[in-house]
């Protein structure tokens, strides 16, 4: 298990008619993400100019564990739940560092 900081990003497109409920919906998870969770120091959400039902993701967490801790609490499992029929497509990635400027 790696245990230096987790950057992840992701792509969620979602229905049309949803687009407002959806930006509701991940403001709020993405508040409380970083607000509850003292491994959670980014969570930044995205809109695509030309393709509004395209949203990007960027989140950093302290290690793996706090990234597991955030995908195991009641807010991200409930967060889910809301979005399920929402979300109609999902991509991840996750980034090892290259350069860190000092």
């Amino acid at each position: 298990m790696a245990t230096g900081m987790v950057f992840h990003t992701a792509h969620l497109r979602v229905r049309p008619d949803v687009i407002v409920p959806f930006k509701a919906r991940i403001e709020r998870h993405a508040r409380t993400s970083v607000t509850k969770e003292p491994g959670c120091s980014r969570f930044d959400v995205h809109q695509e100019r030309s393709d509004p039902t395209l949203f990007l993701l960027i989140e950093c967490y302290d290690d793996e564990a706090a990234f597991q801790a955030h995908r195991s609490s009641a807010h991200f499992l409930a967060f889910r739940e809301d979005v399920r029929d929402w979300v109609v497509e999902r991509t991840w990635w996750y980034w090892d560092p290259v350069v860190s400027p000092a």
